[in-house]
């Protein structure tokens, strides 16, 4: 196996000068040029880990989300895994987390060594994720909503416009009677993107008709289906808003088996514009967030707070954007 002292020898310098060229450092006259041309003949791989170990950085950004199955994320990691290809960073991913106490754990290995910046889209609003990411010794770029408390760079999506368009999208085709169905009420999402439903019902002069808010446990097709398959009122409504398409997938599927015709009895719009709104059957109006522009974004933030430490804090915010689809086709 080719080792340092193996380029050391083809580039004929010394072993620290070796080192020096592989961590950045300033090398005298062609020394960096023999290094790099003995690297590349003789197909060496620096050793990472020990690299990381001498120069007290990973070359990691880890992103991490509440879960990686939910398209939305897929989209916004595929963002932030384009703008870093060209960066010395590697991505990881973090996910999987169904509790706070799990988020709790995976901060707490932040602060180990484990990457040089983390980017991460908190769903559940806590004290002590507040503290964690606060105290965290690397730059950290928030997705979604920022905690209270927190100052780091942002990238945020004014998702209750999306709903008020897609309120005002419904009235226009005629729908009065507009149901949401949410995902769980502990989460920033659930209890914005609620807020927002009512609000926009208000601005726009619509009744809020009595049980109008179907309630989810998870963001997920299977939760989505197991509420409206429970609840009695579903033939009150003419229209509903999804707090995702996820849920919209689920409650389609319940349509389609309980012949629910889509849009003539139920129009239906989602929140996210995954590539599953445009593969269900009819396709599905939604929001679209931009999930993949604002993985873009915070990893920009990042390399920029990396590159410089000292700059202010940024925020940007992303406007939302109805995709109008077959669910919604005027009566």
């Amino acid at each position: 196996m080719t080792t340092i002292r193996s380029v050391a020898e083809e580039a004929g310098v010394s072993i620290a000068s070796v080192s020096r060229v592989i961590n950045g450092l300033a090398a005298r006259g062609d020394t960096e040029e023999r290094v790099w041309k003995a690297i590349k003949a003789l197909d060496y791989q620096p050793n990472s880990a020990a690299r990381a170990l001498k120069v007290r950085r990973s070359e990691q950004i880890c992103l991490s989300f509440d879960d990686l199955a939910n398209p939305a994320y897929t989209m916004m990691t595929r963002g932030v895994g384009q703008a870093l290809s060209a960066s010395e960073y590697r991505l990881v991913l973090a996910s999987a987390f169904s509790s706070v106490e799990e988020i709790i754990k995976h901060l707490k290995t932040m602060g180990r060594g484990f990457a040089d910046g983390l980017i991460i889209s908190p769903i559940y609003g806590d004290v002590r994720i507040t503290k964690l990411l606060s105290n965290l010794q690397i730059p950290v770029v928030v997705i979604g909503t920022l905690p209270e408390g927190i100052n780091a760079d942002n990238v945020w999506v004014d998702s209750s416009a999306g709903v008020e368009a897609a309120i005002v999208h419904l009235k226009h085709v005629g729908r009065k009677k507009i149901a949401f169905l949410n995902g769980p009420l502990s989460t920033n999402p659930g209890r914005r993107r609620l807020a927002a439903f009512h609000n926009a019902l208000a601005s726009n002069n619509l009744q809020s008709l009595s049980e109008n808010v179907f309630q989810a446990d998870a963001f997920s097709p299977d939760s989505a289906y197991q509420t409206i398959s429970s609840s009695k009122n579903l033939s009150t409504f003419d229209s509903i808003i999804c707090a995702n398409d996820q849920l919209a997938a689920g409650l389609m599927k319940y349509c389609s088996q309980n012949q629910i015709e889509i849009p003539s009895d139920l129009a239906v719009i989602g929140i996210d514009n995954t590539d599953l709104s445009s593969l269900l059957r009819p396709t599905l109006t939604t929001i679209d967030l931009h999930a993949e522009e604002r993985g873009a974004l915070a990893a920009q933030l990042m390399l920029q707070r990396l590159a410089d430490p000292t700059r202010p804090i940024q925020k940007i915010v992303v406007e939302p954007t109805l995709v109008i689809r077959e669910s919604t086709e005027e009566k």
